[in-house]
């Protein structure tokens, strides 16, 4: 198999629609190095844990008007610190299918992206430049700005490949492994713009179920190493 092929898997269209449908669109910096690969995503037609965050979905403890909700698991492949970048991003529908509350994972947390902006039932989330944490206000980047732009300069590369637990033992994390892909981020390193002018549009061409994605990650990681 050449891990390096999006996931291929046979999908409910109805399932695909309705994510296809409210999935977010994602603005990045205009000196962005990385793209968005693929999108995995769960639909949750009553509350339950996550199969990809720590967290459970859920709208009523949380006082959302909601009945149901989409949670989507955005693939990178790369942060500007390490291999593996998977964030999240989570919208929750009412009976009618109206979007009512935007969430979205920010560094291993989570939170409601509130005022977030639309276009059509698309919501609109700025991702941290190389990083990708989210937020629907870039204001929220202010506070970390001198931080980031460490990150995504000197401090390019030195997670080497992360392993969170997620795929514990099936990541091969090996200091021969941390090396090449802190020499690879090294060469990488950039200063962020701070202009978010690149577009992702998260199509149905991008969009397979999570379970499929997960089963796909572990080789994609194994591909990435084998080619740098």
């Amino acid at each position: 198999m050449d891990a390096s092929q999006l996931p291929r898997v046979t999908q409910d269209e109805n399932d695909l629609n309705f994510a296809a449908r409210y999935a977010p669109i994602i603005l990045a910096d205009e000196r962005e190095p990385f793209e968005l690969v693929a999108v995995g995503y769960t639909i949750f037609d009553r509350e339950d844990a996550s199969p990809s965050f720590k967290r459970r979905v859920e709208w009523g403890s949380a006082g959302y008007p909601a009945t149901r909700a989409i949670e989507y698991a955005l693939w990178w492949d790369w942060d500007i610190g390490h291999l593996y970048e998977l964030e999240h991003a989570w919208i929750f529908l009412d009976a009618r299918d109206r979007v009512v509350v935007v969430e979205a994972s920010w560094h291993g947390m989570f939170g409601h992206a509130e005022d977030a902006r639309f276009e059509n039932t698309h919501p609109i989330l700025f991702a941290q430049p190389g990083k990708h944490a989210l937020t629907a206000n870039v204001s929220a980047f202010e506070e970390i700005r001198e931080w980031a732009e460490r990150e995504a300069g000197p401090d390019a590369g030195k997670d080497g490949l992360l392993d969170n637990g997620l795929f514990r033992g099936r990541l091969p994390k090996t200091p021969e492994a941390d090396a090449r892909v802190t020499a690879y981020l090294k060469q990488r390193a950039f200063i962020p713009a701070w202009k978010f002018s690149k577009r992702f549009e998260i199509t149905r061409a991008l969009l397979v179920p999570w379970r499929a994605l997960a089963e796909w990650i572990p080789a994609r990681v194994a591909w990435w190493l084998a080619r740098i």
